[in-house]
Formats: structure tokens, sequence, C-alpha cells
């Protein structure tokens, strides 16, 4: 599921936080799903247990995981944050509409562009 590129500008820790919001946004992972532990996902990967620990740090961090002692990880999304991160996106997503239209974009174009975007099934 994960495939790391060592040669992205993106660091190994971050691919895998992006990579997870994906197989999540694809339906691969729902909530309360067991999710590998960084021992395995590092082993899977070969790659450093330090960089999978920093990608599980970053997905607690936003509220996707969570690690309970001598059980495992888990999906588990903090409503909290995810309301927190979901009024982040919309602020984003307003300052951008407002560029958009000042470089003269339609509201077509950029529900076209929004749609592409969001086309993740083919990725």
């Amino acid at each position: 599921m994960f495939e790391l590129n060592p040669n992205s500008e993106t660091p190994l820790y971050m691919q895998i936080v992006e990579q997870t919001k994906l197989a999540i946004a694809k339906g691969y992972f729902r909530n309360g799903d067991k999710f590998p532990s960084v021992r395995e996902l590092s082993r899977q990967l070969l790659i450093n247990q330090a960089t999978v620990s920093k990608a599980f740090r970053e997905l607690d961090r936003q509220g996707i995981i969570e690690t309970k002692a001598g059980i495992g990880t888990f999906i588990s999304f903090d409503d909290e944050k995810i309301s927190q991160r979901f009024e982040d996106i919309t602020k984003r997503l307003q300052d951008d509409l407002i560029e958009a239209r000042y470089l003269g974009v339609t509201l077509d174009e950029v529900i076209a562009m929004y749609k592409k975007a969001g086309d993740y099934n083919d990725r």
C-alpha cells in the first residue's frame, strides 16, 4: 500500500502521512481499523524506525491515529482535531478562491480543477 520515493522532495515521513490519508480516502482504512506498528511498517518499507515514528507522531497530531500501549495503533479520528483541520481547510480554500478569481479563473474552471484534484482513484 505504501510506495515511498526516496528521491522525492517530500520527506519519507510525510509520504507515509499523505499515503495514509489517501488510503483512508480510498476506503482502505476506516475509523477503528488496526494500523501497522512502527516496527512492522519500518520492516515493510525498509526504512528507519525513527522515520516511521515521526510519521506516527504527525498522524497522531492530526487526529488520525491513536496508539494504545500494549494493544496497538488504530485509525482513530479525533473529532476536535478533525474539526480544527476542517476550519483550516475552509480558510485555505477561501483564500485560494479569492486568488483564482483575482487571476481571472472562472467558477467553472475552479470546479473543473477541484474535480481533477479530487480524482484520487487513479493515483
